[in-house]
Order: structure tokens, then sequence, then C-alpha cells
């Protein structure tokens, strides 16, 4: 068998000496005569009356805090900052002598070529082997071996410059290399199989049956529990209304007898109340309990009578009660562990009953499943005292039964075990080893994502035979085999993305490197036989059938792992949730609609990738990606159906582009109220490509105790913090893009003021929205739709952000100093389509990408 230390310790030293094989004496030369030359002077003359020994303004001092070792972080970072506030003329202030444009270009484009040139010695701007995140290992083992490994208990993948993809942070452990043996041998013994069919089954669970825990049913050896809950019946049926702890239909305590994949099925429909009937039930309910708070209370008479028909009016006018259909959240208990395996909106009518799938994993251990209503009604002060009535109208779900069947298989043996092995095993050992050896030089070079040597099939044939027991069964061959197969799945010729140097960092990737390069960044996963034939073809030699590879490959499903995982860490989407709209404030924000709001941001990214949109669409755009929940909830126009699909604005409307998606708004905001400083500083790094960096060590906090700040607007709020003058620089440039998004709150709906009353609603007299502002180049703007115009007016920036960020994606390492050639010729090419009136598409961009010289190289 493998030894695991040995195995760990290999791939731990295959790893660091990949990273780094530079000499460990070398030492990086600090540039004084340049210095001298280039940048004394304006510094002395121009920056050390305020950042010298006696002012030391912002505790930045140019004669003591400006190191010429450009290969520390630090250093790098002042120097940065310095090429900044001169390009912005932030310093010298206005009122100060202002050096000459020549003096300027010359001090920049000096710290230009250091910081290039402490790039290019901690070789940061070059592509270093790295580890597959969990998502691309995952979608590996599924198109190389047909097995969905559930990853969900290996360590999350640091994010790196804003990708998960980024070598540099895609680090081993032992504990890490540990698990990967385990999965290996987890996914072979799922994959590989000797024994007969498993015999299906299929049991129904009946919920009419009873509605206790002591309601026993026989299915195969176990008394299962099936429980209806305290819902209605109706004839064989029942009818949830609402979500309770009593309201859960589950059957539970029982075993399936075989390991597999199983099918769960739910018979059911929705019955969908109309608005008429809302109003009619809260009329008469509101009436009478209002009439007898009067009897017991006829003081009051006039104050409750004066609020009747406001309160009626609320059923009359209010969205929430413009339903959709009824919703089942769908659990699976195994060993004791919840799963939720789906939530299934119920879209037939209640005389069509439809029957629902879900795929689940089971074993043999002890489960159960749960039917929970999920359709969330909003607890308003108006409804909180009969919402929850079995007679108030509100969207049923009517269960007729659910079942399990499985495991399911097309055929047998199943496709993994035909990918790995596709011819009987013989009985003699000689031939078997023959057929070990056949599966794999199969096996390997598609696992390794290149040609293989005799010599490398050999090394893991020797396993095999170490491996050898007496058993002559088909099973015992199949363990045998198992060995060389784990380790193929534990090589870092698997794990990690191995572009190896040879003559230097300009060496072009052999064709193999090229095909896979290119999948992991279009598809998250292995290259599939056609790329395998390109790379053996020669094809990646011409620049046309490297485009046709492209679009092949954008239209393959498979892309659908681009558009997710590239908007998720652009946009932010994976915050989504982490810090939600309080309930309290926010009682329309439920589970169904912050996941709406991230399927929305990704169906428009997938939108304008597959439309061949412009760019400037994630900017602004005359329709939505809406369904029918976030119609509801954003006040549009009405669709039906929970499926996504592009609706048109109006001309007026504050929707459209990425700006105005709630998944942005929500992370931008802080649970309470809006954030100007978080969306100023998200539209900055994310938008224009331009990081306002970290707070300054002693920026502070608001003064919780200042007179009235509870009842301060967020605008009354940042003018108190902004008088600080460590922050007031920053502030300048984060604030005006931040508040000419507030008229959106915190749970990304539209307001015109500021909600200061129960359950944050408004109140006459609370303040209106002020979402004026002014940017540093003077530009004075008010709301969303002059900010949408700012930065269309200067659309290069947006261009060259997400030129950037593709670019660090697509290569798996963050863009440096040195690469802002190749980028500003990135983003020179895409402007081309603009002067021609063609649209500069993701399409194109990725085109560019993938022929520039950047991805052609290690």
């Amino acid at each position: 068998m493998i030894h695991h230390a040995t195995t760990i310790a290999v791939i731990l030293i295959v790893c660091s000496v990949a990273r780094d094989n530079r000499a460990a004496d070398a030492v990086f030369a600090n540039d004084s005569s340049g210095f001298a030359a280039n940048a004394k002077s304006l510094l002395e003359t121009h920056c050390l009356k305020c950042h010298g020994p006696e002012l030391a303004e912002g505790e930045f001092r140019v004669d003591t805090s400006l190191g010429l070792e450009f290969n520390k972080a630090a250093v790098a970072s002042k120097w940065g900052e310095v090429v900044n506030v001169l390009h912005s003329h932030e310093m010298p202030p206005a009122d100060e002598q202002q050096p000459d444009s020549e003096s300027v270009a010359t001090l920049v484009d000096w710290i230009r070529k250091e910081q290039i040139r402490a790039e290019q010695f901690d070789r940061k701007s070059e592509v270093i082997l790295r580890r597959l995140n969990r998502n691309e290992d995952r979608n590996t083992i599924r198109d190389l071996i047909g097995i969905d490994y559930d990853i969900g208990h290996f360590p999350q993948d640091p994010p790196a410059a804003g990708f998960d993809n980024n070598g540099r942070a895609l680090s081993s452990s032992p504990l890490q290399v540990e698990l990967y043996l385990a999965a290996a041998r987890t996914i072979l013994d799922e994959a590989l199989v000797s024994d007969a069919q498993p015999e299906s089954i299929v049991w129904r669970f009946e919920p009419e049956t009873g509605d206790s825990d002591s309601n026993r049913v026989r299915y195969g050896k176990h008394n299962a529990i099936v429980n209806g809950g305290q819902n209605r019946l109706d004839g064989n049926t029942r009818v949830m209304h609402h979500n309770s702890w009593d309201r859960v239909i589950n059957a539970r305590d029982f075993a399936v007898p075989t390991k597999g994949t199983y099918t769960i099925r739910i018979r059911a429909n929705s019955h969908i109340p109309t608005r008429d009937e809302v109003f009619a039930y809260a009329e008469r309910t509101i009436r009478a309990i209002r009439e007898k708070e009067i009897l017991e209370n006829p003081k009051s008479r006039n104050w409750i009578e004066a609020h009747i028909e406001e309160e009626i009016d609320h059923f009359r006018k209010s969205p929430i009660y413009d339903y959709g259909p009824g919703r089942l959240k769908v659990t699976v208990h195994l060993g004791g562990q919840p799963q939720i395996i789906g939530v299934l909106e119920i879209d037939s009518t209640q005389d069509d009953m439809k029957v629902f799938e879900l795929p689940v994993k089971m074993t043999e251990e002890k489960a159960g499943i749960s039917l929970e209503y999920a359709y969330h009604v909003p607890r308003e002060m108006e409804n909180f005292r009969f919402q929850s009535n079995d007679d108030f109208p509100r969207p049923e779900v009517i269960v007729d039964w659910f079942e399990i069947e499985g495991p399911v298989y097309d055929n047998w043996p199943p496709p993994s075990h035909q990918r790995l092995i596709n011819s009987p095993v013989p009985a003699d050992e000689q031939n078997r080893r023959r057929l070990a050896r056949s599966v794999l030089a199969n096996f390997m070079p598609r696992a390794y994502r290149r040609p293989v040597t005799d010599g490398e099939i050999d090394e893991k044939l020797k396993l095999f035979d170490a491996a050898a027991t007496d058993g002559e069964s088909e099973s015992a061959f199949l363990e045998q085999l198992k060995v060389p197969l784990t380790a193929v799945l534990v090589s870092p010729n698997f794990l990690y993305l191995a572009e190896p140097y040879r003559n230097g960092t300009q060496d072009p990737l052999s064709p193999f490197e090229l095909a896979s390069r290119l999948s992991y960044f279009l598809w998250s996963s292995m290259p599939d036989d056609a790329l395998f034939l390109a790379a053996s073809t020669g094809e990646f030699s011409d620049p046309v059938k490297i485009i046709a590879q492209v679009d092949r490959m954008l239209a393959d499903e498979k892309s659908d792992a681009f558009c997710k995982n590239f908007s998720e860490q652009w946009l932010g989407l994976r915050d989504v949730g982490a810090n939600p709209p309080v309930e309290e404030l926010y009682s329309h924000y439920d589970d169904h609609v912050e996941s709406s709001l991230v399927r929305q941001s990704i169906a428009m990214f997938d939108d304008v990738l597959k439309n061949d949109r412009d760019l400037t669409e994630f900017i602004d755009s005359d329709h939505e990606i809406l369904n029918e929940v976030l119609a509801r909830y954003y006040g549009l126009p009405q669709v039906k159906g929970d499926q996504m699909r592009r609706v048109q604005l109006a001309s007026d409307s504050h929707r459209g582009g990425v700006l105005t998606h709630g998944s942005v708004l929500t992370i931008t905001s802080n649970g309470t109220r809006t954030s100007p400083v978080k969306r100023g500083t998200w539209v900055l790094k994310n938008i224009l490509g331009t990081d306002p960096g970290l707070p300054v060590a002693n920026a502070g906090d608001i003064a919780p105790k200042v007179p009235g700040i509870d009842k301060a607007t967020v605008r009354q709020r940042l003018e108190i913090h902004r008088e600080l003058a460590q922050c007031a620089r920053c502030h300048r440039k984060i604030d005006p893009l931040g508040f000419a998004l507030d008229n959106f709150d915190a749970a990304g709906r539209y307001r015109t003021q500021e909600g200061f009353g129960y359950q944050g609603r408004v109140q006459k007299d609370d303040p209106l929205v002020d979402a004026s502002g002014e940017l540093p180049d003077g530009t004075k703007i008010n709301g969303i739709a002059d900010l949408k115009r700012s930065l269309l007016k200067n659309d290069t920036m947006f261009v060259r952000c997400i030129t950037e960020k593709m670019y660090s994606y697509a290569l798996g390492r963050e863009m440096m100093i040195a690469d802002s050639a190749i980028i500003d010729a990135t983003v020179a090419k895409l402007d081309e389509s603009k002067a021609n009136n063609q649209p500069r598409t993701l399409r194109a961009l990725i085109g560019e990408i993938v022929l520039s010289p950047s991805f052609a190289r290690r």
C-alpha cells in the first residue's frame, strides 16, 4: 500500500521547489543613484515642508518613510501612494508651489521602473505552479471519472487579488493531503463495482396516514415514522398553510438497504389565493378585532376608527399579497445530520398534481425526509395577528405523497466503472497485470492532462504489483487496482497545474499545458477530448483555431462554471447573506429573495456573455434579469415563474446594471442601514479598478455619544467622521460614489426617505434621502442616474478594470505593474470596437486574453 507520510512529503517538497527556485542568497539591489537623479529634488522641494520632521502630516515623512527596497510590500505601497496623489493632483495642495509636469513624469517613471524591477525580482508577474481549488477539483473528478464528489469538508480556498484560483494563496498542508488521500479512496470505491446491480427500492410515504410520531409504517426492515404534521387533511392529501414546528411533514427512522444515488419524488400542487380573497378576509377580520377593542375600551373609539381604513388599505396596496406559487423546503437527515437538498416552487395548479424530483446520495445510516412550508409572507404590523390563522388566504401546498427510489443507475456497471475499465477482468494473473497497465495507460494521460511516459506508467504498475493478494476474485483485482489509481489522484501531476520551468519565464506553454490553462479558465475543469486532440495535432499554433475552441467551450454548459465563479468573486456575491438585512426592519427580505438576488447577478453576466452585449451594460442597461419574486421585491411589472428572464425597463426606472442589484446593495450595507463608505469603496474597486487602501491606523469611529446620533442620517454620521483630518482625503473619493446609491436601502429596495418609524417605516417628518455629491474632478452628481452617466462618460476605466480582473482570473495570479502594457493593449483593442460602433464584449475580451503572450507562456 502507499505510505501516506512519504506521499505527503513528496507532494510538499515538489510544491516548494516549484514555487521558488531562485538562489537563496539573491538580494534586491537598491537604486540609490536613480533616487538621487529622479526623485530627491522634487520631494525635498515640494513635499518635505508638510511631510518632514516638523509636521509629518498623516504620519508620513518623505525623508524617513520612503525606503528603496521596492521588493518589500510596505515600501512599494508607499511609493504607489506617491504616484496616486501626484496623478490626481491631490498633492502638493493647491495653495502650495506646484512641480512642473516634466519633473513629475520623471519621478513617476522612475517609481514605475523600480516597481517593475522588484516584481520581476520576486517573480510576482509570473504564473506559478498552483493547486486545483475545491471547485476545480470537484469538476475535474466529475469529468475524469463521472463521480460528483462532495468537497464540502475540504478547507475553503483563500482568495487573493479577489479570486480563489490564485496560485500564491493555494498552499498545501499535510492535513489537506490526507484529505486528498481519503477522498481518492472514497471516489474509487464508488466508481468501481464488482457485485451485481443492487436491487432498487421504491418506498412511498402517505402523509395522511397519521399526524404524530406514533404513526409507524413498515418499509423493508424498518417501522418508519410517517408524520403528516398538524396540517389539514383534504381527502388523501395534506394542506400546508404556514411554517411551524408542528406543521412539518416527515418520514424518518428508516435506512435504505444500499448506499448510492436515490431520487426523492413529491406529488403536490399549489393553491394561490387572489388579492380580492386576501382583502375580503383582512377587512372582515380587522373590523371584527377593532369592534371588540372598542367594546372593551370605548374611550379609544375615535383613535381606533381613524386607523381602521389605513390598516385595511395595506391589504389593498401592498405587493406582498400578489402571491406566487407555494414553496417546499426538502431536507434529508442522514446519520443525524440534516442536509437541505432543495427548495421547490410548486408551480402546478390545484387541478393539476405534479411530481417533483430531487436526487440525493444516501448511505445505510438511519435516515429521514422532511417537507417544510417555505413561502414567506412578511410579518407586518397589519397582519401579524392573524396571518398564521389557517383561514387566512395565503399560498397553500397540497401534498399527496412523497417517495424515495434507488439506488438509480441508467446501466450496469455504472458509467464511472466503464470509464476506468471497459473490458471483463481476466482470470489469470498475467492478463490481469496487462489489463491494469492498459487502465493506467488510458487513465494517467487524462488525469495528468498530458502524455505520460512508459516509465511513469511502470512506476504506478509497481504499486499494483506490491498490492497483490492471494485473492482471485474480481473484487480482489479491483482493490489491487485502486492502489495505483489512488496514487494518481494524489500525485502533484493531478492536484497541480504543473507548468515546469525550462529555460526561463518567457518559455511558451506546451500545447497540452495551454489546453489545461484554457479549460480551467472557461470550465474550471480538465480539457475534454476535443482539447486533447487539438493539443496533439498542433491546432494551438493557429489563433483562428484557438478562437474556434473558445467559442465551442463558451457554448458548452460547462462554461456555466466560468460565469458563476468569475461573477461571484468579481461582484462579491459569495458574501450575500453573511450579514443580511435584519428582519425587524426589512421584513420583505427572505431566503427566496436572497438566493434570487445572487442568481440575478450571475444570470446577467451570462446574458452579457452569451448574447455579446457591450461591457458597459454592467453599468447601465435598459432591461433587468428577473424572476417573479424579484419583480415583486423591486416593485417592477409582474412576471410569472422562478426562472430568470430579461425584462424591459421603463425609461424612468431606477434599475439597470449591477450597481442596482440587490446582491451588491446588501453586501455593501451593514444589516440595519446603508453604508456609503462600503458602497463607494465597492465602486472604486470593482467598477473603476482603484483600491482606496485600508483606513489609516488612527481613523477612529463615530463617537457613539454624539447628541442625536441615533436619529442622524447616514450622511450626517459621515460628516461627523470626515471632521477627522486623517479621514477626509480618502472619504472625498469614496463618499460621493456611495451617497449616489443611498436611494437604495440596506435590503436593495428603492426609497426616497429614510425611515425611523416602527420596523423602519417612513414617518411624515422623516428626512428625504440626499444622494448628492461632488466627485474629485468637480463633477456634481445626485443619485444613481447621474452616477451611471459619470461612469459611462469615462467607461474605459471600467473596461480596464474588468480586463485586469479577467486576466487575473485567467492566469491564476495578481496582475502587477509589469502587466500594464499588456492590459493597456487589450483595452485599446476593445476600444477599437467602440470606435467602429461595435460592442466591446466579454467574448472579445476572452479572445484577446487567450491570444495574449501572457496567456501562452509561463
